[in-house]
């Protein structure tokens, strides 16, 4: 069954939100599906469930990704069991507020491990394993800015932007490395406003994104074997403002 796959991909925080609307996306276009989750085991296998269906191979992978010794074992238990391992999607990531200079480092922590800390190792342990691959990183569309009410998030995407063309040069040929930063596409999480319609109003396109607009994205990515280094920004026009 694999071996009829276009290959298997690693989606890093696949149980919900947009890493399970992506994961579902490349099963539908053939691809096995490596499902990366932590807490949301639940969810996972109802993501899993939909994966079935499709007629490709998934399996589900639970790793907590502030934990550097399991990201260790992350790309390796997922190229052991999937051979044609071949696309890294680094989805997963922590967006709390908060501002430089607090006593209490731990919200530091928990970011840089989580939003830059994992990708950065499973994309060099994905390096390290396959012949040839891609890897997509999801930064923000408001990477570019330094006014932020999300401090230590922000630091920790703009490092992974940095990192995405820094390893698209080290890595080339054989392994393509770009980005994608979504604008304003799914609800915000723990329980902050969700303001995006006014927002919205203030953006060139006016009006909000969807989760489609980010799987043509990957997919565009995906196909198109000329690029690397780059990052898509998908934001309606939000980071022109």
């Amino acid at each position: 069954m694999v071996s009829k796959t276009k290959g298997t991909v690693l989606v890093t925080g696949a149980a919900k939100r947009i890493g399970a609307h992506v994961a579902l996306h490349l099963a539908r276009l053939g691809y096995g599906i490596a499902l990366h989750y932590h807490r949301s085991k639940i969810e996972a296998m109802s993501t899993a469930q939909a994966i079935y269906k499709t007629g490709v191979p998934c399996e589900l992978f639970c790793c907590d990704l502030a934990d550097e010794s399991q990201i260790l074992k992350l790309a390796p238990q997922v190229f052991k069991a999937f051979p044609n391992f071949n696309v890294l999607i680094n989805s997963a990531s922590i967006f709390i507020p908060n501002q430089f200079g607090a006593g209490d480092l731990s919200l530091f922590k928990a970011h840089w491990n989580t939003n830059f800390k994992a990708p950065y190792i499973l994309t060099c342990e994905f390096a390290r394993l396959v012949k040839s691959g891609q890897v997509i990183n999801f930064v923000d569309a408001n990477v570019i800015k330094y006014k932020t009410k999300y401090a230590d998030y922000m630091m920790t995407k703009k490092a992974l932007m940095e990192f995405t063309k820094m390893a698209a040069v080290q890595w080339g040929p054989r392994i393509r490395v770009n980005g994608i930063s979504p604008g304003m596409i799914l609800a915000p999480v723990n329980n902050q406003p969700d303001d995006r319609i006014k927002r919205a109003r203030k953006i060139p396109l006016q009006k909000i994104g969807n989760a489609r607009n980010i799987m043509q994205s990957v997919q565009f990515l995906l196909e198109n074997d000329f690029l690397t280094g780059q990052i898509i920004t998908n934001d309606g026009g939000e980071s022109l403002i």
